[in-house]
């Protein structure tokens, strides 16, 4: 994996965490530069040191301050509680522990299922096959066991030919079997179903119960952008100011009334 600091800490993370946890730590990591570490004196216990990190980047007045506690046995906890919630360290513990030039990460600030080796540690996983359903009393569970189970019998038997010539054989032979034995169940089956149908066949089926939506009912169609823009601009019929006629093919200057008057005068 690249290292980026060339830390001690960096390292370490490298040979432990997983490749993804690792470019995970790597960010924390340049982040935890910008944050500087101050201890407490006078903590009120012996039991343990309290650190204050905060973010040297910003103004004294809005930095806020995390507690790191450091308790015996490397047992190292911050008020982010990022640990607690993830299981991977935050960078105000990365900076503590970069502080305190400390080579390897603390063992109970390592959780295995992020590292490489964590299945190892862990072992495998608890798994339980899912409980299988009550298929007397299910269709829908029977169908897919059957369907199961002849997905396997066909992936078998197309490996060759005579395999698939043989098997063939026996599901034709099958399907006659159980057509001639069940044939009583498959008569009251139908004669079940046919009687179901006749009974909804009396059933009026009507419309659904209509609701009014809200708004003014629309009468007309919807109408485009450029239908609406277009039927703003409205034309005004053409008028001749010499007849006065509203909607003619002419105006004064080829009135016929106007030509004919020119004539006489003329």
């Amino acid at each position: 994996m690249r290292l980026v600091l060339h830390s001690s800490l960096e390292m370490h993370a490298s040979e432990i965490y997983t490749k993804e946890m690792f470019k995970w730590f790597q960010k924390k990591l340049m982040k935890s530069t910008c944050y500087i570490v101050n201890s407490v004196k006078n903590n009120g216990t012996y039991m343990s040191k309290l650190y204050l990190v905060e973010k040297a980047t910003l103004p004294e007045n809005c930095r806020r301050k995390y507690r790191v506690t450091v308790f015996m046995y490397e047992k190292i906890e911050c008020s982010c509680k990022k640990f607690e919630h993830s299981g991977m360290i935050c960078k105000h513990i990365i900076r503590y522990l970069d502080k305190k030039q400390k080579i390897k990460i603390p063992e109970s600030l390592i959780m295995g299922r992020w590292t490489m080796n964590g299945k190892k540690i862990m072992g495998p996983l608890p798994y339980a096959p899912p409980g299988i359903g009550n298929y007397g009393a299910s269709q829908p569970l029977r169908y897919g066991a059957l369907c199961k189970s002849f997905q396997d019998l066909a992936a078998s038997g197309s490996c060759s030919i005579s395999r698939y010539k043989y098997l063939m054989g026996v599901i034709d032979r099958e399907k006659r079997y159980l057509k001639d034995a069940f044939a009583d169940e498959e008569h009251r089956e139908r004669t079940h179903e046919a009687k179901i149908q006749e009974d909804y066949q009396h059933d009026p089926i009507f419309d659904p119960p209509t609701s009014k939506t809200k708004g003014r009912k629309k009468t007309k169609r919807y109408k485009s952008g450029i239908e609406t823009t277009t039927s703003k601009i409205k034309i005004k019929p053409r008028k001749c100011n010499y007849c006065g006629a509203i909607g003619g093919e002419h105006d004064a200057r080829n009135c016929p009334l106007r030509e004919e008057h020119d004539r006489r005068n003329f």
